[in-house]
């Protein structure tokens, strides 16, 4: 997939141009997370929508630290690598590209995944498969964890779009006229959006987030927030510079934040975010949530360029396989947490063995299975 930073191996590149070797850690991390989010689930209360085993608070933090950044730092980071590649290339080899690395992948693992998914989720809520009783028409048309593979294609649409509306633009006014204008739209958006303090992306954020409850599974809105402020982040090294000579100060306030976001969902208990009353704190949650998701994705950033920001064999090594990890690791980490419900030991070591098991599992299948075959080929390109 075109989200390492590196660029696929098939990308040729002059030796001037730099590589962020630091940003395609990142990626690699964000998208192992995945395994932790997934692995955590049945360790809280998630009102029905996963099968559940005891509670565990520690592990509740957990989830909800790493799904603060997570997405945010992928879509900025995808947003990012487009500007590059478009950069070096154009829009339509971008394009092109997205099709092969996201948009294939999508339609060879979606099916599968629908199809077996209902059956492991039947055994944790019930203890048994449920066999063809399982397969509903409905559950066909669920991408489950693949959904943002939908949204990265959205985004070659929309920057499409986007591309042809300023070229038509620049066709029926002026050059000089139309030049002007667009310098100063950018330079004030520019010193507006980013800025060292990100209050303005804040501010915007909660508003896209509100409708839902800071959720961007189903928010094309706040997903492309993410996308285009990364996409913007390319050109504007000023700000690329600041998150890495500051990046302990954004991960300190983001901590701060997370404090305070952890206290306030504790408080709430019962609180009814469509409740007149209630919305006001819930409103609060969203600020904080839209907060820490910026803070640590500027920070991570700018620490991931500092400190990783030499080439390595092993993270090259584990960022080539982080996107099939991420693609099949749901059934088997699902698969493995619903089997242990009847193992009387505690919650935490549950969840320890699960992230292992799974991993395992991901990464000896990539190595073995995957890893210069045409699957590899497909989701990577080719190799040096």
């Amino acid at each position: 997939m075109e989200e390492s930073l590196n660029l696929s191996p098939d990308v040729e590149l002059q030796p001037e141009i730099i590589r962020y070797h630091g940003l395609d850690a990142l990626r690699a991390l964000a998208m192992a997370m995945g395994i932790v989010l997934h692995a955590a689930l049945p360790y809280f209360f998630t009102d029905g929508f996963w099968p559940s085993d005891d509670h565990s608070r520690p592990i509740k933090a957990i989830f909800e630290f790493i799904h603060m950044w997570r997405m945010p730092v992928f879509f900025m980071l995808s947003g990012f690598l487009s500007a590059l590649v478009i950069s070096r290339r154009s829009t339509v080899y971008w394009a092109d590209h997205r099709f092969k690395r996201v948009g294939l992948p999508l339609l060879i693992f979606w099916l599968p995944i629908a199809l077996v998914l209902p059956q492991i989720f039947g055994y944790g809520f019930k203890g048994e498969f449920p066999g063809v009783d399982g397969i509903k028409a409905e559950t066909l048309f669920n991408p489950n964890h693949l959904w943002f593979l939908i949204h990265l294609l959205l985004f070659v649409g929309i920057v499409g779009i986007i591309r042809l509306i300023s070229s038509a633009t620049a066709t029926i006014f002026r050059p000089s006229v139309f030049k002007t204008s667009w310098t100063m739209f950018a330079g004030f958006f520019v010193r507006v959006i980013y800025l060292p303090v990100p209050l303005a992306i804040i501010i915007i954020l909660f508003f896209m987030l509100i409708p839902t409850g800071g959720e961007l599974i189903s928010n094309l809105a706040g997903t492309s927030i993410y996308f285009f402020l990364g996409y913007g982040l390319f050109s504007n090294k000023n700000l690329f510079k600041k998150m890495k000579s500051h990046w302990i100060y954004y991960v300190v306030f983001a901590l701060l934040a997370f404090a305070a976001y952890l206290w306030l969902i504790s408080e709430l208990g019962a609180y009814d975010p469509k409740n007149e009353e209630d919305a006001p704190l819930w409103g609060l949650v969203i600020v904080l949530k839209a907060t820490c998701a910026i803070l640590f994705s500027y920070g991570f950033i700018g620490l991931s360029e500092v400190k990783f920001g030499t080439d390595s064999h092993i993270w090259r090594w584990l960022s080539d396989s982080a996107y099939w990890v991420y693609l099949v690791h749901l059934p088997i980490v699902t698969m493995i947490t619903f089997a242990m419900f009847s193992i009387s030991i505690p919650v935490e070591i549950k969840f320890i063995v699960s992230i292992v098991l799974t991993s395992v599992v991901g990464v000896v299948t990539y190595k073995y299975l995957v890893r210069g075959t045409v699957i590899g080929l497909l989701l990577n390109g080719k190799r040096p």
